[in-house]
């Protein structure tokens, strides 16, 4: 009854594992709000500083709660330089005992959000935390929770799957920020040599294009040299002949024959839009799709996106999709975790059979691991949190916990066997005298991780999961090992003493039937 019971027990909490939702780590709740402000590629300083003067009268005017605004404008991951049109936005608020409406930071950051994008129509707001935000960009280089990349060659190309895509994902629940990366619109001057016009004046492209380097773009022709200092002497024409199209046009260039052509006739100056930037990575280019989800686990909502995307977007030969972010985080740590808990109770299943030298004491030890991992399943399911990093570190600490137990149990009942005690004996005797110890091992563990568990300050969030599964699971381990335990070690000795009778009942048999042996023959022999 207790084997049985204990088998449909672990059955079912491993029944529940499919419907406990997955992430990498927790969403740190750091009481601090900041915002992501992105323009389109042609805003120019002086419109940001306007958006961000907007930003800072509009919230302080509409909510009491801010002290002051802080803009940082061009600021970019890993402390590069970005354009103009990106800036963070730290907002100063005051104690929470002192906002009129109480609500928590998340709530504050979404209602805020709304009121910008009614406020200021030429920008794209996102609502973070400055941990959160430095910590995203350093990890996937994209600055949201999650992200899809969409590789490929033609930029063109990437652009337009990015919009198909994007109206696809915008449908999925829980989706949220859902923005592509405002890429293209960069005003640009394009020259493209007219080949034909510069063949019939005796020109080749090299000819025009050097005049475009040197008077255009600058040509250094010299090194100023200041003690251990070095300077590049440049030349280029002055901002008159240069500054616009039309004065580009009429540069003169001097054909092989010696007549002087302007540079109109032998190329075709336009301005168009062009790429802030081209993203790169394995050697191929690609699109970035930012987004957050709420209100659900990253990986259900990334399986469900993902079938969405492969049922309503041709994506055609060559290019392909991948996610980043929280998602790669999380599926890569779940791997290491994968090949790492497995090796780690093998090299533990070793020490306990050099320990005990025997395969079934070790054995018996290492089935306390999956009866372990019951509470801590249903902890995360009743109490509606994610299978995370934090809480995969607590199974591997409740690991630890209910082997210890087994060690100590396994090593008294062996002990009262070698004083003379029978099976049942020693089990009974071993269990009642065992229990404090037990008990005590477990209750230190439990008792200690309370506050976290209860805690609600700033990274409870990343403590919860891990206390949640300790203390679930040593609270079955232990009633496990002081229940389950003995029973199969008197049901496996039992069995290993039935066997060695039998094997010794037959040899002795073996021995009583075989024949006398022949005496040699003397002279007292009749």
């Amino acid at each position: 009854i207790v084997v049985g019971s204990a088998v449909a027990l672990l059955l079912g909490s491993l029944s529940l594992f499919p419907f406990l939702g997955k992430e990498f780590m927790p969403t740190l709740q750091e009481d601090a709000i900041m915002f992501r402000v992105v323009g389109i590629p042609s805003t120019s300083l002086d419109e940001s500083i306007r958006v961000a003067n907007v930003m800072d009268a509009s919230l302080r005017k509409k909510y009491p709660q801010v002290n002051a605004v802080l803009a940082t404008i061009g600021r970019a991951e890993k402390g590069e330089t970005a354009d103009v049109n990106y800036m963070e936005v730290l907002l100063d608020l005051k104690p929470k005992d002192e906002w009129p409406v109480k609500q928590s930071y998340a709530a504050l950051g979404r209602e805020m959000q709304e009121f910008l994008e009614g406020e200021v129509a030429t920008a794209v707001f996102g609502a973070t935390q400055p941990i959160q935000m430095r910590v995203e960009e350093l990890i996937s280089g994209v600055r949201a929770t999650l992200a899809l990349k969409i590789y490929g060659e033609d930029l063109d190309k990437l652009e337009e799957l990015s919009a198909q895509i994007k109206g696809v994902i915008g449908a999925v629940p829980g989706v949220a920020d859902l923005a592509a990366e405002a890429n293209k619109g960069k005003p640009q001057m394009v020259i493209q040599v007219d080949r034909e016009a510069a063949a019939r004046y005796g020109l080749n492209a090299d000819d025009i294009l050097a005049v475009v380097q040197a008077g255009i773009g600058g040509e250094t022709v010299s090194t100023l040299i200041q003690g251990t200092r070095r300077f590049d002497i440049a030349v280029r024409l002055a901002d008159e002949f240069r500054g616009s199209p039309s004065s580009i046009a009429a540069i003169p260039i001097r054909t092989s024959e010696g007549a002087i052509v302007p540079f109109s006739s032998v190329a075709k100056i336009e301005l168009a839009e062009g790429y802030t930037f081209v993203r790169r990575e394995a050697l191929q280019r690609y699109a970035v799709l930012q987004m957050d989800v709420q209100g659900r686990d990253v990986d259900s909502f990334v399986k469900e996106a993902d079938a969405a995307i492969k049922a309503k977007v041709k994506i055609p030969t060559g290019y392909w999709v991948e996610w980043g972010g929280a998602f790669e985080n999380q599926q890569r740590a779940m791997a290491r975790l994968g090949l790492i808990v497995p090796l780690t109770i093998g090299l533990i299943f070793i020490l306990l059979y050099t320990a005990f030298n025997s395969v079934r004491h070790a054995t018996l030890i290492i089935a306390n691991v999956p009866f372990a991992i019951i509470g801590g399943i249903i902890g995360l399911f009743t109490t509606g949190q994610y299978l995370s990093v934090p809480s995969a570190i607590g199974f591997i600490a409740v690991f630890g916990v209910a082997m210890l137990n087994g060690i100590v149990l396994v090593t008294f009942l062996n002990d009262q066997r070698k004083h003379g005690l029978s099976i049942r004996d020693a089990v009974r005797q071993g269990a009642a005298l065992r229990l404090r110890p037990v008990l005590m091992t477990a209750s230190v563990a439990i008792l200690g991780l309370v506050p976290m568990l209860l805690s609600t300050g700033v990274g409870a969030e990343t403590q919860r999961p891990l206390a949640t599964v300790v203390i679930g699971g040593l609270i079955t381990s232990t009633l496990l090992t002081l229940l389950l335990l003995p029973l199969i070690y008197e049901w496996s000795e039992s069995r290993a003493e039935a066997r060695q009778r039998k094997r010794e009942a037959a040899e002795e048999m073996q021995d009583n039937a075989a024949p006398p042996l022949l005496q040699t023959p003397t002279e007292d022999t009749p």
